[in-house]
């Protein structure tokens, strides 16, 4: 895919997707960090669903955070999973073992019998779990905190410029508009 089309299919994304969801700035921000935080975590086949037990815990928009779960995966995952682990293993000070990513993925590929296939996985895993974890906790805290800030001020300006083009507010409820009236009165 040309990298132009990729970016349009983005740009779209965002604008329909995050910038006009019908909630507060504030609402969609934290939706959409959470659901980039739970993206860099090691929890495939979870994420989507750990984002909106998140969000709901921490009354953020549901629907503008699931999407970003979708980063991570079998295309990304190496990639970003590589790269946390490598994070991990310098925060660790020099815990990195060398293949210990590569025996990993060729414990799960193994055919055997699930007990030894459990006991391979977990061994593979021991020296893996914890630079992996630190290494996606660090990395999706630095790009979801950001990302909220980013997110409510393109929210924010997104629909300032909307009102000064059409006019009028369709994000603003009709109790939103009596209680600034009233409080102007």
């Amino acid at each position: 895919m040309p990298l132009r089309y990729v970016a349009r299919k983005f740009r779209e994304f965002f604008i329909y997707r995050v910038l006009h969801v019908d909630d507060t700035p504030h609402r969609i921000a934290l939706g959409v960090a959470i659901g980039l935080f739970i993206a860099w975590t090691p929890t495939v086949g979870f994420q989507m669903a750990l984002t909106v037990l998140v969000a709901a815990v921490l009354r953020a928009n549901k629907a503008a955070g699931v999407p970003l779960a979708w980063i991570t995966n079998p295309a990304t995952i190496a990639p970003v999973y590589g790269t946390n682990y490598l994070v991990g293993c310098w925060l660790l000070a020099g815990h990195h073992h060398p293949g210990a990513m590569r025996h990993f993925v060729a414990a799960v590929l193994t055919r055997t019998s699930l007990l030894n296939w459990l006991e391979g996985v977990l061994a593979a895993m021991s020296n893996v779990f914890w630079p992996l974890w630190l290494g996606s906790v660090l990395v999706g805290l630095l790009l979801a905190i950001p990302t909220y800030f980013l997110t409510r001020y393109a929210v924010v300006t997104h629909r300032a410029r909307y009102r000064r083009k059409h006019g009028h507010d369709p994000w603003q409820h009709p109790a939103d508009t009596r209680n600034a009236s009233d409080a102007e009165n």
